[in-house]
């Protein structure tokens, strides 16, 4: 699931901003770079970038100017080499997460299933078909009650319970627009005994 690669990316930063910033160049550069991360969230090949953990180097300086618009300002890019730890989410992989909402009938009418966050990853979908012996209780307004998933021995599965699960298969939602990559992973409880809700409270935030 974890993993250090090292990436090489252009980092483009306005050459006016760079010239009246306080900072020193590298550290707009740096500060730069973690914004297009944090941005971009992810990518297919690694998954969720946690964090930079090394800076390798710093290339020499690339100028560009829009010729459609003299203008504009021009914009520095600098080649940059550094080292990321990353989060892929693979098939078989044991997580925890915390449930963050009940589906009544689930998306687009599909049956009912929870939706679990963990770390990066905001959306494990767990199908009450990979919940066995578990039975949907409806919501109870008169008591007040929230919907849950429900064992005969009253174990259950229900929003704010930490959850372990198993990863059954990934994908992935790019929006070019944005520039944005998530993951998203399909869970199961069952065929384990360890799987399923655990005795830890809170809200599970392990790699942010």
């Amino acid at each position: 699931m974890f993993s250090e690669v090292e990436m090489c990316r252009d980092v483009a930063i306005p050459a006016k901003q760079l010239k009246k910033g306080h900072s020193p160049p590298h550290q707009q550069i740096l500060t730069r770079l973690l914004q297009d991360l944090l941005h971009e969230k992810a990518c297919r090949e690694h998954g969720f970038y946690l964090a930079i953990t090394a800076l390798k180097s710093i290339g020499n300086i690339n100028s560009t100017t829009d010729d459609d618009n003299p203008q504009a300002d021009d914009v520095l890019t600098f080649p940059v080499s550094f080292t990321c730890r990353t989060f892929l989410p693979a098939r078989g992989n044991i997580m925890v997460g915390t449930v963050m909402k009940v589906l009544f009938n689930g998306p687009n009418g599909a049956a009912p299933a929870v939706l679990i966050s963990s770390g990066p990853l905001r959306y494990a979908y767990l199908s009450y078909l990979k919940m066995p012996d578990y039975h949907f209780v409806p919501p109870n307004s008169e008591e007040e009650e929230e919907p849950c998933f429900q064992k005969d021995d009253h174990t259950k599965i229900a929003v704010g319970v930490v959850v372990r699960f198993v990863v059954l298969g990934r994908r992935f939602k790019v929006s070019p627009e944005k520039r944005r990559t998530d993951v998203y992973v399909l869970a199961s409880v069952e065929g384990d005994d360890t799987l399923g809700p655990v005795s830890l409270t809170g809200c599970d935030r392990p790699y942010m």
